[in-house]
């Protein structure tokens, strides 16, 4: 028995990640992180999924995580390298094949797995609908993993336990709102919001357990205390959770899985999507889809004037793929130049950065200071956020600094590590000298020249605030005296503080009462509901803190319960897409044919139902046995009659059709009787140039026959020569002239059933 721990290091997305393989007899037992950098709660799912992946098919050949790309590439090549380097030779499990195409149904499908999407399918699960959620990314959390859990309680019976009844209202909210947003928010969708967040939050905390308490942090833009966040203080909480829970309700999640085309019928009606994974398309029809898919923070296309020269600290997935499958539809957008703007950040790459609010504000509560790189005071430092991101956008640099004392700073990072951040990294900062970001520490001098600011004016600055505090007055900005307080001793502590934004707050339009998304001419798109990011306009141009998180749940409750509602609607209106039984005519193992009807099922499965039907198990006619009919041949013909068309796949055997489709028609023409008036299509491939055209006249006959009466439709015939060069090796057509060909054919099939079918209402 040989047992190997083999330690090394990769360079993550964020820093250094340490780990170690553990190998028993050349076969890989587990995968351990012993210290990283990256954002936790996206690492922490991703090394799950990556590890799962390693171990079974015992290979660092595996594939990449989608949103984590980098991190997961360096993890894979340099234990790849670690385990060779000791002389471990691990033997791959040969890949399971799977199919290249995947057909699904389901109720409602979720595009996207943020904290919008997954409300909105766990409320759809409790009203009994079948759900499927789709995430392009291999993790859960969208832009929501990279927030705090804070948000508001209003109206919930949870609030009213933690505030102990403080009278707050939907109707304050909303009139905080449009006071903080300048009167920019959509009056309509904010109704809905503060007016479901209550029964959202009550919902969402019972059905995942989760148990809010009173948020350390009470922002200034709420007129009353009313913000509540997890015991974590983290998102990640509430996306593990509530996934959890949504997969034990019966939840279907389908990580790495990328919308790409939407499923449309001839009016625009959404019949579900087509998506794409990394060995296979999947294709869902679902009777409602919402929509949940973040925004488009990261894609510098469209991005407006408004986001230049401010640092991003989104995901880097947020690129808006929406806009792109959209596209066949004339989908109404408004304010895409959005952004939700926030003061507390630090630049951690060119560009990027990463939020500070909770630190920052525990900083100025404790007495802190915001000045530009002249010395001078910008701000009340204790006044709302919009004042503070207004002030750092009017310095020509667009970067304030955060002057604080080392008992100040103590509590600062400690919140800096809660949220997102590692001692190494912050380390580094402070290491890094005359690099961004700034994090600088020692005497006030010392470090005002560290941070590159006028330094006898910041001494200067430091100086009066002092006199304020002992005079219990800002002279300066009039700041609240309870937030006056002395800096002590001799070493001081500065910090950058940059505009960054992560979320837009413009989007798609939608019917505000029931969040349907709507087309440039105000029309409803049947089937298509929105939620979250995505579906800006609740908080205006400017959401206050908590707010994005209240619009995503609150959003996700209501489109997760319009969607069911449509959903049970199309349910019991039945199925309008096209039933059609595919009849495979050979009892042969290996055919052909049967593998030209599983193309067109691929093919054609997103425009209607395409079952396969197999004879094989069908007994030889005899009539003697008319009056112990098989059951087989009860079920087939039971599935033929309530079909709206039939396609047979017939091979050619001695210029005729096999005997075992000839008996099978015998049983169907004599026990039962399914293919009266009932529209037929033929097709057919053989190994010759002929592609069975002898055996389809041959069928033709039989099914024009008395007893048999089908109507098969002229002009619809399809004949596939050489069928030993037509198939690739996953069985698809590798022929484009004949896919053409099949998909014209397959159309004047379709086309005829809609006809035949208005004539039998006529009639």
């Amino acid at each position: 028995m040989s047992k190997k721990q083999i330690t090394g290091q990769a360079m993550g997305h964020n820093g250094i990640i340490n780990y170690e393989v553990d190998v028993q007899d050349n076969k890989i037992e587990d995968l351990k992180i012993l210290k990283h950098s990256e954002t936790s709660g996206i690492f922490n799912q991703v090394i799950d999924k990556l590890k799962e992946n390693i171990i079974t098919e015992q290979s660092f050949n595996v594939d990449t995580i989608s949103g984590a790309t980098v991190m997961t590439q360096a993890l894979l090549k340099s234990a790849d390298q670690a385990v060779t380097d000791a002389g471990v030779d691990v033997q791959p499990v040969p890949k399971k094949k799977a199919p290249k195409t995947q057909n699904l149904r389901t109720d409602v499908l979720i595009i996207g797995g943020g904290e919008a999407g997954l409300v909105a399918g766990c409320r759809a699960l409790t009203m009994g609908q079948k759900v499927i959620l789709v995430e392009k990314n291999g993790y859960l959390g969208g832009a929501t993993i990279l927030n705090g859990s804070n948000v508001v309680g209003t109206g919930s019976d949870v609030a009213a336990q933690i505030f102990d009844n403080n009278h707050d209202t939907p109707e304050m909210l909303a009139q905080d709102v449009a006071r903080e947003s300048l009167e920019t928010n959509y009056p309509a969708l904010t109704d809905l919001m503060v007016h479901n967040i209550g029964p959202a939050i009550d919902f969402i905390s019972k059905f995942a357990d989760l148990h809010y308490q009173k948020a350390q942090t009470q922002t200034p833009e709420h007129s009353i205390n009313r913000q509540i966040e997890l015991p974590s203080a983290s998102s990640y909480e509430f996306i593990q959770k509530v996934s959890k829970a949504f997969a034990a309700a019966g939840g279907q999640i389908m990580l790495d899985t990328r919308v790409e085309k939407l499923m449309l019928d001839n009016d625009k009606k959404l019949r579900g999507v087509i998506a794409a994974q990394k060995d296979q398309t999947v294709n869902i029809k679902a009777h409602s889809v919402v929509l949940a898919a973040g925004g488009h923070g990261a894609n510098q296309k469209m991005r407006g004037t408004e986001s230049e020269g401010i640092d991003y600290y989104g995901p880097m997935t947020s690129t808006g793929d929406a806009y792109q499958f959209n596209g066949d539809l004339d989908l109404q957008t408004h304010d895409l130049g959005w952004y939700k703007l926030y003061p507390h950040g630090v630049e951690v790459e060119p560009g990027v950065a990463k939020l500070t609010t909770y630190a920052s504000k525990q900083a100025t509560d404790m007495g802190a200071i915001y000045v530009n790189s002249k010395g001078d005071r910008i701000v009340n430092e204790s006044n709302v956020y919009t004042t503070f991101r207004n002030a750092i956008l009017k310095q020509a640099d667009k970067v304030a600094y955060l002057v604080m004392d080392e008992r100040t700073w103590k509590k600062v990072y400690d919140l800096l590590i809660l949220h997102d951040f590692t001692p190494e990294e912050i380390k580094s900062f402070f290491e890094n000298k005359g690099k961004r970001p700034v994090f600088v520490k020692g005497s006030l001098e010392s470090a005002a020249e560290q941070a590159g600011i006028a330094v006898d004016e910041l001494v200067q600055t430091v100086k009066n605030y002092q006199g304020y505090v002992q005079d219990g007055h800002d002279h300066d900005f009039g700041r609240d005296p309870k937030y006056l307080h002395q800096f002590e001793g001799e070493t001081f502590y500065i910090i950058e503080q940059r505009d960054r934004f992560a979320t837009t707050l413009g989007g798609y339009s939608v019917d505000a009462d029931n969040l349907q998304l709507v087309t440039t001419k105000d029309a409803p798109v049947a089937n298509y509901f929105g939620a979250g990011e995505i579906i800006g306009g609740a908080n205006g141009h400017d959401s206050m803190p908590s707010m994005m998180n209240t619009w995503g749940i609150s959003s996700g409750y209501v489109a997760g319960a319009a969607a069911s509602e449509n959903a049970q609607r199309q349910a019991t209106a039945g199925d309008d897409e096209a039933n059609i039984v595919a009849i495979v005519g050979t009892n042969a193992s290996k055919s052909y044919n049967r593998k030209l009807l599983y193309a067109m099922k691929e093919l054609f499965e997103t425009q209607v139902n395409f079952e396969i039907c197999e004879i094989k198990d069908l007994p030889l006619f005899n009539e003697d046995d008319m009056d112990q009919e098989p059951a087989v041949v009860k079920e087939l013909a039971a599935k033929i009659e309530a079909a709206d068309g039939v396609v047979f796949g017939v091979p050619e055997y001695d210029h005729s059709i096999p005997a075992a489709l000839k008996s099978a028609i015998e049983w169907l023409s004599c026990a039962e009787h399914p293919f009266k008036d009932k529209p037929v299509m033929i097709v057919g491939t053989s190994l010759g140039i002929q592609g069975t055209v002898r055996a389809q006249m041959n069928l033709r006959q039989i099914l024009d026959s008395p007893g048999v009466d089908a109507k098969v439709m002229p002009g619809n015939e399809f004949m596939l020569p050489q069928a030993g060069n037509k198939f690739d090796e996953n069985d698809h057509l590798n022929d484009d002239g004949s896919e053409h060909f099949l998909k014209q054919c397959f159309g004047h099939f379709l086309e005829g059933l809609e006809l035949a079918s208005k004539k039998t209402v006529m009639n």
